[in-house]
């Protein structure tokens, strides 16, 4: 969905409409939670493997001893400019675990 389809299907919605929470469930994770913020970021976002997920900018990578090499070598997960919501919701994920 591009920025431009969320606007549209924005412009589209009443008051009443409007002023409800937005929500995400994730299917694969069977969680869900309030969305609380959408980010844009400045850098592409690169996943390495580790846990708990986290993304992290080329810069971090410099950091953490990463060469260019294999910085070039991790798949961009979010690029550069784009917008993004984060689907966290640690304490539901835990909750499950520890029930």
């Amino acid at each position: 969905m591009k920025l431009k389809d969320l606007k549209n299907w924005l412009d589209s919605l009443s008051d009443r409409e409007l002023e409800k929470e937005l929500l995400y469930n994730s299917m694969d994770y069977g969680i869900t939670g309030k969305i609380t913020e959408i980010n844009r970021n400045d850098d592409n976002l690169y996943y390495i493997g580790d846990e708990p997920l986290l993304l992290h900018t080329r810069k971090e990578l410099k950091q953490l001893g990463f060469t260019d090499k294999q910085i070039s070598d991790f798949d961009v997960e979010i690029p550069k400019g784009c917008y993004y919501v984060e689907l966290s919701n640690e304490y539901s994920i835990l909750e499950r675990f520890v029930s």
